[in-house]
């Protein structure tokens, strides 16, 4: 479980930068950067609800 939270957390860093650069660019991959940006919060919500669940919690 922490692998898939690490997994999410790798994405959202990921999806955050590609975002950022490509607000500076004045270009579009895909999607504005602002999706981008809404991706990695629910990322990062995602592998905190997962981290919340596991019983182990270490």
């Amino acid at each position: 479980m922490r692998g898939v939270c690490w997994l999410l957390i790798g994405l959202a860093a990921l999806a955050f930068s590609v975002g950022t650069t490509i607000a500076f660019t004045h270009q579009v991959f895909l999607l504005e950067p602002v999706g981008y940006w809404r991706g990695a919060v629910g990322f990062l919500l995602f592998a905190i609800a997962l981290r919340l669940m596991d019983t182990r919690h270490g």
